[in-house]
């Protein structure tokens, strides 16, 4: 799902295709910041650098916003190991960020893989596939709208028939809805 499929199904649930209660700006800044949120990542692992003896350093792919282990494959039918030799990650997001090896790094093969496990953090130029991120930033926009309500001091556009409490229920209801789908979420730990 893009960020105008998002937002055509916020209207939906919204019932806000008529730009009543927000205008489509609005709309989109909601979902932008329900984008942004931290939990909108997902597990990658990277396979496209190699080592060569004698360079220490080689930059992060952007598939990878953070790197939480490095691997090396020794030996053709081996699986990957874990790194057991010293590195850092070095750098920032706009000039690069480099892996970096340590001394003791010319123990490693010339020419072997370096697979780097870490998580993407996606943007709002993306495609989002996974069905509980896609539920997860509805209803975080959704809940970023009830906010909204607020900041537009809510009886500027509420009928006369629904009540403060009603409201507040309602966004008590979603802020469930948003910890039931983090908590759906995969961590580290669990299978897909």
């Amino acid at each position: 799902m893009d960020l105008d499929t998002f937002k055509s199904k916020l209207n939906i649930r919204l019932g806000d295709s008529d730009n009543f209660a927000f205008t489509d700006d609005e709309k989109e800044e909601m979902l932008v910041e329900a984008m942004e949120d931290p939990y909108i990542t997902e597990s990658r692992v990277d396979a496209t650098l190699t080592y060569s003896q004698g360079t220490f350093e080689y930059e992060i792919p952007e598939e990878l916003s953070t790197v939480k282990d490095v691997y090396i494959k020794y030996g053709t039918t081996a699986d990957p190991e874990t790194m057991a030799l010293p590195y850092d990650i070095v750098g920032n997001a706009e000039d690069g960020r480099f892996l970096r090896f340590k001394k003791g790094s010319e123990a490693i093969p010339d020419g072997q893989t370096i697979y780097l496990r870490g998580n993407y953090k996606f943007l709002t130029t993306d495609t989002i596939d996974d069905p509980r991120l896609q539920n997860y930033i509805l209803n975080l926009a959704q809940l970023n709208a009830m906010d909204g309500v607020g900041i537009k001091k809510i009886l500027k556009f509420v009928k006369n028939d629904t009540s403060i409490s009603e409201i507040l229920a309602l966004r008590d209801q979603l802020e469930r809805k948003v910890a039931r789908h983090r908590a759906s979420i995969p961590r580290e730990f669990q299978a897909g």
